[in-house]
């Protein structure tokens, strides 16, 4: 873990415990070696969240305009954020994915690909499905709760949760096939494990599993910052 990453890391645990008192449930189950985190996207907020949810540093993936700034893309670079080209496939970008967790590291995704303006979850994109298919690790699927209010409140004090849930192994993963269908079929598949994590699955598969669009690979979507 770099200095930076663990500075960064540490004060916004800080931040987070004094404002937001986290639960953190089913963090059992989050295997030891390399793995994809799939969650749900509600709040600018959700991905330094998950960051202090997990206990090892975790890689990013963030639109690349925001990478433009030479400052700020040295800083988000050093957090382990790779830029990617929303919109289309990026093999750039999945080649960044498939170095982290070459060298360990957990990568956070958002299947939705965007965030969620309305606090509804969305359809998955197909392209999370072909990066947890062409990666072959392990997905944990996680439910932020909690953090929607935050981005339409900045000032809200209140409780974010984590829900962590069994992992899908990769044996399963494998098992879709490697092709357009077997993405969008995967991408539904992690989508559903997110909902059974939600207050009210029922609702949120209603949202989130009907037909899906085409576009291409999902990203912490960091829009919201910049």
């Amino acid at each position: 873990m770099s200095p930076i990453y663990w500075l960064i890391l540490t004060i916004a645990r800080a931040a987070i415990h004094l404002s937001w008192w986290p639960r953190y449930i089913g963090r059992e189950n989050l295997p030891k070696g390399p793995y994809l985190i799939c969650a749900n996207h509600r709040s600018w907020f959700d991905p330094p969240f998950v960051a202090t949810v997990i206990p090892r540093q975790i890689g990013f993936l963030a639109k690349a305009e925001l990478f433009k700034n030479p400052l700020f893309g040295k800083l988000i670079w050093a957090l382990n954020a790779r830029p990617i080209r929303r919109g289309a496939v990026d093999r750039a970008a999945v080649d960044h994915v498939i170095a982290h967790l070459k060298n360990n590291i957990p990568v956070l995704t958002f299947p939705e690909g965007t965030r969620s303006r309305t606090g509804s979850m969305q359809p998955p994109r197909p392209g999370i499905g072909m990066l947890a298919r062409l990666a072959g690790v392990p997905v944990v699927p996680i439910y932020i709760n909690g953090s929607f209010k935050m981005s339409h409140r900045p000032f809200f004090w209140g409780r974010l949760e984590a829900r962590i849930g069994d992992p899908i192994l990769a044996s399963e993963i494998l098992s879709f096939p490697d092709d357009k269908d077997g993405y969008r079929a995967l991408s539904r598949r992690i989508m559903e494990h997110i909902c059974t994590l939600s207050d009210d699955p029922e609702r949120d598969r209603k949202t989130s599993l009907k037909p899906e669009s085409d576009k291409g690979l999902s990203a912490p979507c960091a829009d919201e910052v910049g």
